[in-house]
């Protein structure tokens, strides 16, 4: 009986080092997936970047009132600014676009509103591409 409990001890400490060596693999696993994943999204973040700049570039070329762009990441798009010919609106009438914008929830809506705004100030418009 004390040879069965003892060779029943030994097989179930065996098993909880396997499990554990599994688990550790999994999570090295797991690991390398998501620094892959995480790597992988900033080489499409830099492209994006990259034809953003080739994009601004070449309306800098066809149109004279470009004046700056940016990529958005969260929205995943290369906005070009142009200088608007139309009447600059008063700080004032810019203003009224950000009165609510602490009832706002949503990080993206918040800085389409803001960038929006600044884009007033400045008397720009903007594209996306």
């Amino acid at each position: 009986m004390i040879l069965g409990i003892a060779f029943y001890a030994v097989q179930h400490n065996k098993q909880q080092s396997i499990e554990r060596q599994q688990f550790l693999e999994l999570q090295e696993k797991r690991a390398a997936e998501e620094a892959k994943a995480k790597q992988a999204q900033k080489e499409y973040i830099a492209k994006r970047k990259g034809e953003c700049y080739n994009i601004y570039l070449q309306e800098k070329k066809n149109w004279s009132n470009v004046k700056d762009f940016s990529y958005s990441e969260v929205r995943d798009i290369c906005l070009v600014k142009y200088k608007s010919d139309k009447p600059a609106k008063s700080e004032e009438e810019c203003g009224k676009m950000i009165e609510n914008m602490s009832e706002i929830k949503s990080d993206t809506l918040r800085d389409m509103i803001l960038d929006n705004y600044f884009n007033c100030l400045e008397n720009w418009f903007s594209k996306e591409f």
